[in-house]
């Protein structure tokens, strides 16, 4: 399939279900969908667009996929790892490891297992014994939907929080060939902790801690040597607000909706740009849009023909303003597909 609707998608227009509901079902083989959003709260009066992303200002990804290192403003936000190790076993409620000694490390119900191998997450809830955990489902980081059995060979950690922040900051993006990668970092507050993955890319990333814990800092995931931020979780949203995307290799994106709206109260004005191509300067105009507080202040559009964006293809959105101060929210939805 190349960008067409395989015989799956078409079964579904041809017998009137609701083809975007089955897509987000996982019943169309190739099929995904991905919703971006973003707040720029502080554009300042003056003729430069900010890139719509919660570090504000122009958003700059590394020049080539780059370890990264993630820190906070704030010492709170830090883990400790009580256990770590292979499972040996387990399902989507237990983890199983022979050589483990959950009890003497400390393990409680309230701390946080990572499957590391698979990139799911999920809560203690027994100390079943020394080389058994049970826990709430294994879950996904992104959606929250239920997970994969642990399986043996499965890499695990088990965290706590070090104090009274967050103590996990999960990051997805893409990597030196445009594929999707992921992983879980445990903080360690105002130290830089480095990702295991090298990002060309990051789109998007959450925070996590053991007794719903919240990050109380600013926490940033910055490439090394460029020094750029590639993703920002500002304390109290728990996840980045970044209307920034990037079509990964081997698929094609299909832009269907996108909408924005002033998030501050006042009578700014603002000239809200969608674009596409790179993010290094090789960008243009998808569509703009003008927005005021006197007039009207939002706006959503949604394609009768949705637009095609290629592999490797950047997809962001920035705004100006008249009025310093203003903030702008804006996002859009995208259609994958296996190319």
């Amino acid at each position: 399939m190349t960008g067409t609707l395989n015989d799956e998608a078409l079964s579904f227009y041809t017998h009137g279900k609701d083809y975007m509901l089955e897509v987000a079902k996982g019943n169309v083989p190739g099929h995904s969908s991905i919703a971006k959003f973003g707040e720029n709260p502080d554009i300042d009066n003056n003729a430069t667009f900010e890139t719509i992303w919660d570090g504000g200002g122009t958003y700059v990804p590394p020049t080539v996929a780059r370890i990264h290192n993630v820190v906070s403003t704030d010492a709170d936000d830090a883990g400790t790892v009580l256990s770590s190790g292979t499972a040996t076993g387990g399902s989507n409620l237990t983890i199983e490891d022979t050589t483990a000694t959950f009890s003497t490390d400390g393990v409680a119900a309230g701390d946080v297992v990572l499957n590391d191998t698979n990139c799911e997450i999920g809560i203690v809830t027994t100390v079943t014994s020394e080389t058994v955990l049970t826990f709430g489902f294994m879950r996904s980081p992104d959606t929250g939907a239920i997970g994969t059995d642990t399986a043996s060979g499965d890499a695990y950690r088990v965290v706590t929080n070090a104090s009274t922040g967050a103590s996990i900051y999960y990051v997805k993006g893409l990597d030196a060939t445009f594929t999707e990668a992921n992983e879980f970092v445990v903080m360690n507050g105002i130290s830089n902790v480095a990702t295991v993955n090298s990002y060309a890319r990051q789109f998007r990333a959450r925070a996590f801690g053991a007794n719903a814990t919240v990050m109380e800092g600013v926490a940033t995931c910055t490439a090394q040597t460029d020094g750029t931020v590639s993703s920002q979780i500002v304390d109290g949203n728990n996840q980045t607000l970044m209307a920034v995307y990037t079509i990964p290799f081997g698929k094609i994106g299909y832009l269907t909706k996108w909408w924005g709206s002033l998030s501050t109260k006042g009578a700014a004005s603002s000239v809200v740009r969608l674009k596409g191509g790179t993010l290094d300067g090789l960008g243009y105009i998808i569509q703009t849009r003008s927005i005021n507080g006197t007039g009207t202040s939002a706006f959503d559009y949604e394609y009768s023909a949705p637009e095609i964006m290629a592999q490797g293809v950047d997809i962001w959105v920035e705004a100006d303003s008249d009025t310093n101060n203003t903030g702008v929210a804006s996002g859009f939805d995208i259609l994958l597909m296996d190319a």
